[in-house]
């Protein structure tokens, strides 16, 4: 999006990355609900100010459409793992936000992933920042925990329950940055964006692991991974099985309605960016600034 920038505001479609959500913006905001002290709540009471007046400025710069993509907004890998449950506190950390867009039509974008590639592809990057590679326990523990997308899209619905939620496969759109916003921003004639099918922030491969594994000294836990061609993958097959099983119930969830909460583009239909199962009536393409995602 910041590629496209100046052809989004020509669009009337602002947009907020987390270049800006992190330099302040929403200080005392993405915080663990248990930790939160007097002074985060001060914090978070001023970004609230702050934000209310951005969206008016957008607004008086006629833009139509706010685009925000904040993936801490939900939580963050690191708690994730500290629980061992799949953004275990999204609905009390959404809730933070509620008075910021007060007024303003939201729509939420969220893009799942398959289990086994997900909590493979955030140990990756944990290790990375210095995490252990995980033990058998730890693995164990993610292939039973009770979390799945699901669970995730309920908690963004009970929240915001005026909100129209849009969600959409890693596996389908990774790639596809152009659908990825038609889906968000509930419109089909974005101009085409600049930069679409590039891999950012690829997970590090099996062998990337090994060699930061053997940097730390654990030789045997190398010379398995150096072994090994792809992705870094922690699971064993009988994990992979039932990871993807679980994925798969999710989709048909999805599939079959989502129990009104959401809507989902289906990516073995039409991936143009229209939706499979369509909560509400059509989405009204002026309508007031504060579409989120």
């Amino acid at each position: 999006m910041n590629e496209n920038r100046k052809s989004l505001t020509r669009q009337r479609t602002a947009i907020w990355g987390p270049g800006r959500t992190r330099s302040g913006l929403f200080a005392g905001m993405i915080r663990d609900p248990n930790l939160v002290q007097p002074e985060d709540e001060e914090l978070a009471k001023r970004s609230i100010g702050r934000i209310k007046m951005e969206l008016a400025r957008a607004e008086k710069n006629e833009m139509t459409r706010l685009v925000i993509s904040e993936e801490n907004m939900i939580g963050t890998m690191g708690h994730n793992f500290k629980r061992s449950r799949l953004y275990p506190q999204a609905q009390r950390r959404l809730q933070r936000f509620v008075p910021a867009f007060e007024g303003h039509k939201l729509r939420i974008g969220l893009s799942i992933r398959s289990y086994d590639s997900y909590w493979a592809s955030a140990l990756a990057f944990r290790i990375k920042a210095g995490s252990a590679v995980p033990k058998a326990d730890q693995l164990d523990l993610l292939t039973t925990q009770p979390r799945r997308w699901r669970h995730v899209i309920s908690d963004l619905a009970e929240v915001f329950p005026d909100a129209e939620i849009a969600i959409w496969s890693f596996e389908a759109w990774s790639s596809q940055p152009q659908n990825q916003l038609s889906a968000l921003t509930g419109r089909q004639g974005l101009s085409a964006l600049k930069g679409g099918g590039a891999t950012n922030n690829a997970s590090l491969r099996a062998a990337e692991i090994g060699a930061i594994a053997r940097e730390r000294g654990q030789t045997e836990i190398a010379d398995d991974l150096e072994r090994q061609i792809g992705r870094y993958q922690p699971f064993d097959p009988n994990q992979i099985y039932k990871l993807r099983q679980d994925y798969a119930t999710d989709i048909d969830w999805l599939i079959n309605g989502s129990d009104g909460l959401a809507t989902y583009y289906d990516p073995t239909g039409d991936t143009s960016g229209r939706s499979q199962h369509a909560r509400g009536s059509d989405y009204d393409e002026e309508s007031r600034l504060g579409q989120a995602g």
